[in-house]
């Protein structure tokens, strides 16, 4: 129960109810408890406006047909006294004769005029009953106290207004039923086309703890739950997306760890079974072993680095160098390359081309892109290496070789992590490698804000490429 009441469906059916509550509430003091209070209010704001018309033709000729018809057409009594050179004269649009001697006499007349002289803004509003009738007697003063021109009386009716509020009354209740009904199956939609949408959005999400990734929702009216449909929606794809890469990583590492570790293993053993006397052989199976060793390390630092950076903690020292210099000593590291496999590294490298870059970092992208060329290279084993400068000054570098290439619709996905080894029918993993090179070369380049990309045909081969800003010489 305590649920219920703190669920959304109760207070929003709550707030519904309760809104139309007020609302009746309101309509019923205004309309009902207040109706003789606005009555009056009506009826001195008609007679005020009545005596303003009169004192407008006061000194006219008009006055005293304006008078009679005033009082005919609002069903007034209006008594006039206009002072005419010391002179009081008296005209009484009276639809009931002797009505003026029924509601005051002579001293009555006097005292309210009187009243009138000494009232704020010189006029008086009262109600009085005059045989069993209540009227709204209003009387002004014409002129002012230091020049008195006459006064205005102006008597209107007031209907009784019991059975009126008595009618309203039971109209109301009448209404305020059949709104209530309305309300209450009104509220009852409403809450359900909005908490329904909400609640199995919910029951979706919770699966999301669970593994299933696979969230659905149906077509909703509401442009905020819709919103918020497609977002957990997005957000499903990416963590099944962030999943699946997350089993492909464990898949792929350990494929690298199995492999090198049982043939450390392996050849450890056989050193100590076979070749632990033969020094030649065991020279062999120790290079073995320390090859191993070397690509789990490798395979550890990739994974490292990758972290760092797609974390945010690597952070770029920046630094102005001599690009060329240092590229032609990095490609001279490949060079035992030649010798092992035979591979054909043809350069072209302008010389003295300076950047400023974190130094360790290009040269990881540098020694990535070309490991990459040299794993996927054609039966020629030719790999291109160049770096220039364009005619808008700004420097290119470009690794290529000529080997499967990759299709068009590949390539937007080949800078994700293990993505060859997953999906790539184009680009097979090679025992030499970690399949995190792409994705470590897209890291550096995003923190230094350089463009980067590959240009690439199927059956002829694939170019990587990054440009970057020259630097002038005497900045070093």
């Amino acid at each position: 129960m305590f649920k219920f009441l703190h669920s959304m469906r109760f207070r929003v059916w709550f707030l519904f109810i309760g809104f139309t509550t007020i609302i009746l509430a309101f309509l019923y003091v205004n309309q009902v408890l207040l109706l003789p209070t606005f009555y009056t209010f009506i009826k001195t704001q008609e007679t005020t406006g009545t005596a303003n018309v009169l004192k407008k033709y006061w000194d006219s000729e008009s006055l005293i047909y304006e008078t009679q018809r005033l009082s005919q057409e609002h069903e007034m009594w209006i008594v006039v006294n206009k002072y005419v050179r010391g002179s009081l004269f008296t005209y009484s649009a009276d639809p009931e004769n002797m009505f003026r001697h029924v509601a005051f006499g002579q001293q009555g007349e006097n005292k309210l005029f009187n009243d009138v002289l000494h009232s704020r803004n010189h006029t008086v509003t009262e109600i009085i009953d005059i045989d069993g009738r209540q009227m709204l007697r209003y009387a002004t003063l014409v002129g002012s106290a230091n020049d008195i021109k006459g006064y205005i009386v102006i008597f209107n009716f007031l209907q009784p207004l019991e059975n009126t509020q008595n009618i309203l009354k039971s109209q109301f209740f009448l209404s305020s039923c059949v709104i209530f009904l309305v309300a209450f199956i009104l509220s009852a939609f409403v809450v359900a086309g909005i908490s329904n949408p909400i609640i199995k959005i919910s029951r979706s999400a919770g699966k999301l703890a669970k593994g299933e990734f696979d969230m659905k929702t149906r077509k909703v009216d509401y442009a905020e739950i819709k919103t918020l449909a497609d977002n957990l929606n997005k957000a499903s794809r990416e963590i099944a997306k962030t999943e699946n890469l997350r089993k492909d990583l464990l898949a792929n590492v350990s494929h690298d760890l199995k492999t090198p570790l049982t043939m450390i293993k392996a050849y450890a053993e056989m050193i100590r079974d076979l070749s632990g006397d033969n020094p030649e052989k065991r020279e062999k199976h120790v290079k073995v072993i320390i090859d191993e060793a070397d690509r789990l390390n490798g395979l550890v630092v990739d994974m490292l680095d990758l972290s760092k950076i797609q974390s945010g903690v690597a952070k770029k020292e920046l630094a102005v160098f001599n690009f060329s210099q240092h590229l032609n000593v990095l490609i001279e590291r490949f060079g035992y390359l030649s010798n092992d496999l035979g591979i054909n590294f043809i350069t072209e490298i302008t010389k003295d081309i300076f950047i400023k870059a974190d130094l360790p970092k290009i040269e990881q992208v540098i020694y990535n892109l070309t490991n990459n060329a040299v794993n996927y290279t054609g039966e020629d084993k030719k790999v291109f290496v160049r770096l220039f400068v364009k005619k808008d000054g700004v420097g290119r570098f470009e690794v290529g070789d000529t080997g499967s290439g990759i299709a068009k619709e590949e390539i937007p996905y080949i800078w994700e992590r293990y993505y060859k080894a997953a999906k790539s029918q184009f680009h097979k993993r090679t025992s030499v490698g970690t399949g995190l090179g792409l994705s470590i070369v897209k890291g550096v380049m995003e923190i230094h804000g350089y463009a980067f990309g590959v240009d690439s045909t199927v059956g002829k081969g694939s170019t990587f490429w990054f440009e970057f800003p020259c630097e002038k010489n005497d900045k070093i």
